[in-house]
């Protein structure tokens, strides 16, 4: 091999050798990123009001499996409910794991990576807010004085053709899809304003399912929502509380707001299902595009629509 075909190799090699070096570090700054951002979000905690529903108790697992530390309202959170059932068996399966025990410096064992906490809450009763306000309060550890987000699940889907409906049922699903989340936003405002947290609502499906024959006064409660976030926005922007929409992907709001299904057989397979599972009504990417953003962005969007990935148009600020 003459001398300039070895030189051409040599810096070939060498070239070859930046392009390896370069993409490890990439890797290596990718996974430290990711690192500390999960170390960032176990130090959160979240309270996720209404789990006895399909679309809370999603979301709370999901925030629990990304880090945060989880408060979850139940009706009875002792009881034989579903989501009850499905919360204790992921405790179960978390308690057979030693490495995400942790251990608070005064021996006393504090709320773990991943770990979901059920709390009684009925968002519709000013005295089951306070109650859980005070518990709330009580499991923080010390020196942590508030909360990063309030996530309003609680909702209630009425089907009924308007002249036929019952205009209880309006009043009903008014007081559980609008009310509810400005009675909550109002106990625990002190909380988030510490931590100048967020408080993030579910507004109504921009596709089909928010114009079905049956859910006109549920579209109508879920567009107050929207509106009254836009409003709660405003009035909180002095206080550091940023209010955030999500928007649900086009599902039926009688799947999103009912109770989980435990899955007792898997219908392909014929085996039957594990303590605990069930069927999630949200897509995973939803979850992914909105949610996390939503709690996660230094500077979120005031809405996200759940069925499409957002674009990031935060220009300024840090956490």
């Amino acid at each position: 091999m003459d001398p300039a075909t070895g030189a051409m190799l040599a810096l070939q090699i060498l070239a070859l050798c930046s392009i390896v070096a370069a993409l490890l570090a990439y890797l290596v700054r990718q996974s430290r990123n990711a690192s500390n951002e999960f170390d960032v979000r176990s130090k959160r905690y979240v309270l996720v009001t209404s789990c006895d529903n399909s679309v809370g108790l999603q979301i709370a697992i999901a925030l629990a499996e990304a880090g945060y530390k989880v408060f979850a309202g139940l009706l009875e959170p002792e009881g034989t409910s579903p989501s009850a059932k499905i919360i204790r068996a992921l405790d179960d399966q978390r308690k057979k794991e030693p490495a995400l025990t942790e251990i608070a410096e005064d021996g006393a064992t504090a709320l773990a990576q991943g770990q979901i906490v059920p709390l009684e809450l009925d968002p519709t009763r000013e005295d089951s807010l306070h109650a859980c306000l005070d518990a709330v309060r009580a499991r923080l550890p010390a020196g942590e004085d508030g909360l990063w987000a309030v996530v309003h699940t609680g909702g209630l889907a009425l089907a009924g053709v308007i002249e036929r409906q019952e205009s209880s049922a309006w009043e009903c699903m008014l007081r559980h899809n609008l009310v509810a989340p400005l009675r909550t936003a109002r106990a625990f405002i002190p909380l988030l304003r510490a931590k100048r947290g967020r408080i993030v609502l579910l507004g109504d499906s921009e596709a089909t399912f928010s114009r079905v024959p049956g859910l006109v006064a549920y579209s109508a409660s879920r567009r107050g929502v929207e509106g009254a976030a836009e409003a709660l926005r405003a009035e909180l922007l002095t206080s550091g509380i940023s209010v955030v929409l999500l928007k649900p992907p086009p599902i039926n709001p009688l799947v999103l707001y009912g109770p989980p299904i435990l899955k007792r057989i898997d219908v392909e397979s014929g085996v039957k299902g594990a303590e605990g599972t069930w069927t999630a009504p949200l897509p995973t990417k939803a979850i992914r595009h909105s949610l996390t953003p939503a709690l996660g962005s230094p500077c979120p969007l005031p809405s996200y629509n759940m069925a499409s990935k957002p674009r990031s148009l935060c220009l300024f600020g840090t956490e």
